[in-house]
């Protein structure tokens, strides 16, 4: 059951898992480019929130993202702000990188495609855990995983580039199908803590 159920999700989904994981090592590389261009954040918080709310009428909120980009969002819209001034400049999202998200997390179909990606992410998991299991027994028992792989050819170059990427490709499938389990809010979320019962009269205080 385990070899039949391996051999038909790899030829079934090889073409469309292998066009997710050429789109993901393609989005991969965007934090990076997003990092050495956004530059080093110089200004202490309050002197960022001082210069940008005066640059910037109606300022709302001030994110910072994980690579250092800080945007600065108003009612009328959003600007990324210079780390290093302060000075701003009209957002430009990036036509491939939304293109390659897209291709992605949805295949251009909406909700439909996020729901076929998590099918793939699935398939993928069990391509990874039947194969590991065909590995055990090719290789006489959960211990020969690790050891030497016997044989040659295509069948042994198989048996080893499996063992050394199975971890990724199942950590890959695992973390694909709790991010379509967040979209969908399929978690649990954490509540929102209580509003106090009494406050302290002082409002308007400085940044």
């Amino acid at each position: 059951m385990t070899r039949p159920l391996h051999r038909f999700t790899g030829l079934v989904l090889g073409l469309v898992l292998s066009l997710t994981a050429l789109s993901g090592a393609a989005l991969s590389v965007y934090p990076a480019i997003e990092h050495l261009s956004a530059g080093a954040l110089t200004m202490t918080a309050g002197q960022l929130v001082a210069t940008v709310a005066a640059a910037q009428p109606g300022l709302q909120e001030i994110a910072v993202s994980p690579a250092g980009t800080v945007t600065a969002y108003t009612a009328g819209g959003s600007a990324v702000v210079d780390p290093a001034t302060g000075a701003l400049r009209a957002a430009a999202p990036s036509a491939g990188l939304a293109w390659l998200t897209n291709l992605h997390r949805q295949l251009f179909l909406g909700d439909r495609g996020r729901i076929a990606v998590a099918g793939f992410a699935l398939a993928m998991l069990a391509l990874s855990v039947s194969g590991l299991a065909l590995l055990a027994r090719r290789s006489g028992g959960w211990r020969g995983v690790f050891a030497r792989q016997k044989g040659g050819g295509w069948a042994r170059f198989h048996a080893e580039t499996a063992r050394a990427v199975v971890l990724a490709l199942t950590l890959s499938s695992v973390t694909g199908l709790w991010m379509t389990a967040a979209t969908f809010d399929l978690l649990p979320t954490a509540e929102s803590p209580a509003f106090p019962a009494t406050t302290t009269g002082l409002t308007g205080a400085a940044l």
